[in-house]
């Protein structure tokens, strides 16, 4: 199923209409930039609540354990982000730390149905980041 969404370029359409206009967006072909073997593809861009912070989608060939990709941010530490689930998929909070500074990384890891809308899975996301309380 992800490959022949892939192949017939559906699954980017749907993501490139809904990340039209974020800032620093950037692509990258799992297969032709070299990326980790089971990324088919990545979107890289400026998150809405800080231009600073970056968010990747990661976009898996094959599932692993029933995971189809990640959506994930590594930004400033704040106690309120905790792990949890929801209809998109598992929500992951790692504390860091990035050069003395306290950071937490994000991660929804997206199910089947987190994988087939996408669309909605990206708002939920960074609905999740900046208003911290649709969980």
């Amino acid at each position: 199923m992800i490959k022949a969404a892939v192949e017939n370029l559906d699954l980017l359409k749907r993501i490139e209409r809904i990340l039209k206009g974020r800032k620093n967006l950037m692509f990258y072909d799992g297969r032709k930039d070299g990326l980790e073997e089971n990324i088919a593809f990545k979107y890289f861009y400026s998150s809405p609540k800080n231009a600073l912070d970056f968010i990747n989608i990661d976009i898996y060939e094959k599932p692993i354990d029933f995971i189809y990709g990640s959506i994930s941010i590594i930004m400033d530490y704040d106690d309120i982000y905790k792990e949890c689930s929801c209809d998109y998929g598992k929500i992951e909070a790692e504390k860091t730390n990035i050069r003395g500074v306290e950071k937490v990384r994000l991660s929804l890891l997206l199910n089947r149905y987190g994988f087939e809308n996408i669309e909605d899975a990206i708002i939920f996301f960074e609905g999740y980041i900046t208003n911290k309380t649709l969980i």
